[in-house]
């Protein structure tokens, strides 16, 4: 038996492949508001979530950031 699961949010889709796009990206809310077309609450509603699944993180200034964990091995910082 099929079961349908929660409907998929296109936004998050999109903004969860810029940050696997470009690891280095740090954005606000108002960044990514503006850089989706998106209203800032379903954008802040969309980086809380990432960040709830780990796969985002918010620095101290409230902006948010690849999870380290979601680094690929080309991309970790090396400690020189």
């Amino acid at each position: 038996m099929i079961v349908p699961g929660d409907p998929i949010d296109q936004d998050a889709l999109r903004v969860r492949h810029e940050f696997l796009d470009m690891p280095g990206l740090t954005v606000s809310v108002p960044q990514v508001a503006r850089l989706f077309g998106l209203r800032s609450e379903h954008a802040c509603a969309i980086l809380e979530t990432l960040e709830r699944e780990h796969f985002l993180a918010q620095t101290p200034n409230g902006a948010y950031h690849l999870a380290p964990s979601h680094f690929e091995p080309s991309h970790r910082p090396t400690g020189s």
